[in-house]
């Protein structure tokens, strides 16, 4: 056949393995940077929900402690990181157990308080100050930290750190 080109001279249309390889490899990097950072926001966003559910419970402390008339126990258990709103007088009776242990749906990697109880008296005052703690951990290192400070008088207050 005269006039025909060799079957090596065809252009062929289309991408090479290398190519593709390279692309693939490319795509991998960006999604490994995109997951890890969605990760981080996760938790960031689970230490902002943390302290405000944190600090919605406390200001139900002193609407019980009121509604009841009768003075109530805040306890903050550090071990199994647990915040439970109980009443003064029978430790057996649980207005409100909250979780923030790991394992749980707000959990956190540590939980520190000045002080591990408070008592709200009927009138709406308490016996001390309570500053809480929360704070996570990303894989990258970071440190997210919450605050929520109560003060004597039933103001509640959530800090950015």
């Amino acid at each position: 056949m005269v006039g025909s080109p060799a079957p090596y001279d065809i252009p062929r249309k289309g991408f090479t393995l290398v190519e593709l390889l390279i692309v693939l490899a490319l795509i991998g990097i960006v999604a490994a940077i995109a997951v890890r950072s969605v990760g981080d926001t996760i938790r960031r966003d689970r230490a902002s929900k943390a302290a405000s559910i944190l600090g919605s419970d406390i200001e139900q402390a002193f609407a019980i402690a009121a509604r009841q008339r009768t003075p109530v126990m805040m306890a903050l258990n550090r071990s199994n990181k647990t915040f439970s709103i109980i009443d003064r007088a029978s430790t057996t009776k649980v207005y409100r157990r909250r979780s923030f242990a790991k394992t749980a749906d707000y959990g956190v990697d540590s939980l520190y308080a000045n002080r591990d109880t408070i008592v709200i008296m009927p009138n709406g005052i308490a016996t001390n100050t309570m500053d809480i703690t929360l704070r996570i951990t990303t894989r990258g290192g970071a440190v997210y930290t919450k605050k929520v400070a109560v003060s004597v008088g039933g103001m509640v207050q959530v800090n950015n750190r």
